[in-house]
């Protein structure tokens, strides 16, 4: 995941129209950025194509072009990621829709504390793209790698640290399930996010 100035950093594109969530994840791969979405949201959804000089925030919104839908910022830093949701007008979001935009930020907060509690599957240092559903109770069920982190060690910790991880609230009523998460590795010399010190490897 990319830090606050490079996200301002114009770069080049080349994402042809596609499957949305296709799209979506060769964004991922070219911005260096997390983005959260749900399968049902972006199912049977088609991207823009997206060509030339832009930043990531302009290369997003051009990608969703045509979708209903759009992409809404969550958290600052190394821990930022991009939510989408259904177009909406101007009008203030109702109070259900602020928690179901809490709480996608609660569970990226959750997953990210996780994975930084050992070395082996700290974020930084690989790629990975994590589906997942989140009960009645609050506790993740079902994470699931849809691609390799290169490491079957590493992929069968990561799915370990996920499963059953208790979030801080229950899901509010009607959130879009399973919910896809895209990590990224980070530049050489870049730090990977993680506060803590001091992991057990």
């Amino acid at each position: 995941m990319a830090s606050e100035p490079r996200q301002q950093d114009p770069q080049y594109f080349d994402i042809p129209g596609q499957p949305l969530a296709s799209a979506l994840e060769r964004y991922a791969v070219v911005t260096d950025q997390t983005v959260l979405f749900s399968d049902d949201l972006v199912a049977l959804r088609r991207s823009s194509a997206v060509e030339g000089r832009y930043t990531a925030r302009e290369a997003l919104d051009l990608l969703l072009t045509g979708t209903s839908l759009r992409a809404e910022r969550v958290g600052a830093g190394a821990k930022a990621s991009f939510v989408l949701r259904p177009l909406l007008d101007d009008a203030a979001p109702t109070p259900a829709e602020a928690l179901d935009r809490r709480y996608d930020g609660l569970v990226q907060h959750r997953i990210w504390k996780a994975l930084c509690a050992t070395a082996q599957t700290a974020p930084g240092g690989y790629r990975a793209v994590l589906r997942l559903e989140i009960d009645a109770a609050g506790r993740l069920s079902q994470p699931r790698l849809l691609t390799t982190t290169g490491s079957p060690r590493r992929d069968e910790a990561i799915v370990a640290a996920l499963q059953g991880l208790q979030v801080e609230a229950a899901p509010p009523a009607g959130l879009q399930q399973p919910l896809t998460l895209v990590l990224l590795p980070r530049p050489a010399g870049q730090p990977s996010g993680c506060l803590t010190e001091g992991r057990s490897p």
